[in-house]
């Protein structure tokens, strides 16, 4: 019971609410919780409020209002079981001035509860609680500096190189020694070995993914719940037996993709946008941190840059049971445009063709017809390799570099950017006229958003083509150097019978088909292969 003047006297079933916040980095029951349960308990003795419950909410940020016993709190407010709420302090109650400032101001007022915090001095059936709205701002000015120094730390060990993510990427695992180091999980390491493996062979996504499901291969969560993370049980209780062994394109994808594999650490990838909602937003690629060389590496760098260009072609089931192995790396020499397998009938039978479908889609930016037979392509990448193997060999093609040789690379590169800026004004230019036609009515809204959605893409991709060519155009390499990474890798195919995907992504960058031209009555068609790690050709 209690007498406040004239005021009504009150029987008060009092609620004890204490929390601690997860940044104090504090473990289960921690003992300021215990100090706040103490001093409370206290309190309320001394002033004769007989307590209903405590609740406890240890580790809960306080912007965060989604609390476990703090819902239960306000479910037994709701229910008429509790009319006193008795916190430590107001920063106790919510960091948020605004959410803060509804419970103490109008949702505890509604529920004719009375609110007490008792180091603030704050008591809501006192009529001089004015400080209250200031308190709460200064309450929310101080988790929004804790949340940047926090966001500055992370950053710090991100550019420091450390392991900061909260669980091992699959193939690896924590190194006990050290929580900011990752080491080897060798039984899942050989898997992502073998998933490199076959992409360097020239399989799908879609097709190692089957592959691992034939195989009963388990899929990441089902071996880290196996090895004991309860993380991930909720991604395999409940369902069949075969589902531990079930992979997704999307996970193959990402592990094919993940320069951790190369020993690389890249973090920073999210990042909470706002302190008070904790939205994870994706950072842009460009901006994420990234440490080179920071743990042992599961693939080499060369065959990891040689499987990004191949994750990223789209797979598309094959019309014809043809294997077609030089589907990553055959393009068109004037647009740049991957070639495509098609079939081409004759008399004695169907004979695969590698064409640029650019000429028929858009032919003022590729205006001649560029094929190539495949055995006829076959046949010359076969026969210019067996030449490149046999100075290899011989110790000729070390010898051969000349100091003109060292530019060629960016006499390419140079053609190319000019091709790429030229193409970016053209666009420029059909854009606007696309906008005029669509002002004046000559086409309608659909067509325009369309059409210009799809102008937009390849303006991107080209501005993007734009910038790796300058990054390369900058680069200082060691010519002498890089041909010597190219000899050491062709003597892995000294004795050259036949080509296969494997041997062409690791030797070639791109091949380049010219258009057939006739000169002197004679049929000329110039192919262009462009090495791996020199980026250019090697002249006979």
């Amino acid at each position: 019971m209690e007498h406040i003047g004239n005021i009504q006297t009150v029987l008060y079933s009092t609620a004890i609410y204490c929390r601690l916040s997860k940044d104090d980095d504090q473990v289960g029951d921690s003992t300021s919780i215990q100090t706040q349960k103490m001093m409370l308990e206290k309190y309320c003795s001394e002033q004769g409020f007989p307590a209903y419950g405590v609740y406890v909410d240890d580790g809960y940020s306080g912007l965060n209002f989604d609390r476990p016993d703090f819902q239960r709190m306000l479910n037994d407010i709701d229910n008429g079981r509790i009319n006193l709420v008795v916190t430590k302090d107001l920063s106790r109650l919510g960091r948020d001035y605004i959410q803060t400032g509804y419970y103490t101001d109008i949702y505890f007022s509604r529920k004719k509860v009375r609110y007490i915090a008792v180091n603030d001095g704050v008591d809501t059936i006192r009529d001089d609680n004015d400080i209250v709205p200031f308190k709460n701002i200064l309450n929310d000015m101080y988790a929004k500096d804790l949340s940047r120094k926090v966001k500055s730390a992370k950053r710090q060990r991100a550019y420091s190189g450390y392991y900061i993510s909260a669980q091992a990427p699959y193939g690896y695992k924590v190194n006990p020694d050290n929580k900011n180091q990752l080491i080897l999980d060798e039984e899942p390491a050989a898997v992502v070995r073998e998933m490199f493996r076959q992409a360097l062979d020239g399989s799908s996504t879609l097709q190692i993914t089957k592959t691992l499901t034939e195989r009963k291969v388990l899929n990441p969560s089902a071996y880290k719940a196996k090895n004991g993370d309860t993380r991930f049980d909720r991604y395999n209780s409940g369902k069949e037996e075969d589902s531990v062994y079930r992979w997704c394109n999307e996970t193959v994808q990402q592990i094919l993709r993940n320069r951790v594999y190369v020993g690389d650490m890249e973090n920073r990838k999210y990042e909470v946008a706002n302190y008070k909602t904790k939205e994870r937003v994706k950072v842009p690629q460009e901006q994420h941190i990234i440490v080179e060389n920071t743990h042992e590496a599961l693939v080499s760098r060369e065959d990891f840059n040689t499987v990004q260009g191949i994750v990223k072609m789209r797979y598309k089931p094959p019309k014809h049971n043809f294997n077609n192995i030089f589907k990553s790396v055959v393009f068109c020499a004037e647009c740049g445009w991957r070639l495509t397998l098609a079939m081409k009938p004759k008399k004695d039978g169907v004979f695969p063709l590698l064409l640029c479908r650019c000429h028929f889609l858009d032919n003022e930016r590729c205006q001649h017809y560029h094929y190539i037979y495949y055995d006829d392509l076959y046949e010359i990448v076969l026969n210019q390799l067996k030449g490149v193997a046999r100075r290899v060999e011989s110790g000729e093609l070390l010898r051969y570099i000349s100091e003109d040789q060292k530019y060629r690379k960016n006499d390419r590169l140079d053609a190319e950017a000019l091709k790429v800026n030229n193409r970016l004004t053209i666009l420029n230019r059909i854009t606007k006229k696309l906008y005029e036609d669509y002002a004046c009515d000559l086409l309608d809204e659909e067509s325009y958003r369309r059409m210009l959605r799809e102008y937009q893409k390849e303006q991107r991709q080209l501005m993007q083509r734009q910038g790796t060519i300058q990054a390369e155009l900058d680069k200082k390499d060691d010519y002498s150097q890089n041909l010597q990474k190219l000899a050491d890798t062709i003597k892995a195919f000294l004795n050259i019978e036949e080509l296969n995907t494997n041997m062409l992504n690791k030797l070639v960058e791109r091949i380049e088909v010219d258009y057939p031209k006739v000169v002197n009555g004679e049929r000329q068609q110039e192919v262009t292969i462009i090495y791996r790690f020199i980026e250019t050709s090697i002249q006979d």
